[in-house]
């Protein structure tokens, strides 16, 4: 059977999430999909090196060697860890602090935005101008690459 991955997937600086940072060995029973940054190269992952990411294809482990400016995010502790070029570190405040908290803007836990900063100055009123920015900095979805493109 043919394998395909999308062939800029290396170059995007954000990355598909990891299960965790602190694997120095391969997981016994991996399953498809399943992405590590390594932390130590023994077992099935004696050819990569730290840092890497290592995602298992359902029959190997492969590997990318991050380039400075990717971005991850952790499941293990709910953190998103930035590639200064040598290590990986945690962004200042990670994944689930900061004001764009769900407790803040999904209050009633419905899915839904109850309100959004930047059009919210804490009184409770939106002028037609804040109105018009918001809405001219809106994306345009672009099929080919399967993501929003937005000017900035």
């Amino acid at each position: 059977m043919a394998q395909y991955r999308i062939p800029v997937e290396e170059t995007f600086s954000w990355q598909r999430p990891v299960i965790n940072m602190v694997e120095v060995t391969a997981p016994a029973s991996p399953t498809k999909g399943d992405r590590y940054v390594i932390a130590g190269v023994g077992g099935d992952w004696s050819t990569a090196t730290i840092g890497d990411i290592a995602w298992y294809d359902g029959a190997a482990w492969k590997f990318d060697t991050p380039l400075q400016g990717w971005s991850v995010y952790n499941k293990a502790d709910d953190e998103v860890y930035k590639f200064n070029g040598s290590a990986w570190a945690a962004l200042v405040g990670g994944a689930g602090t900061g004001d764009m908290t769900k407790a803040v803007y999904d209050a009633d836990d419905d899915g839904i935005v109850d309100e959004a900063e930047s059009l919210n100055d804490g009184t409770n009123t939106v002028t037609a101008a804040q109105a018009k920015e918001a809405y001219d900095r809106r994306g345009a979805f672009d099929a080919d690459l399967g993501c929003i493109i937005m000017e900035i």
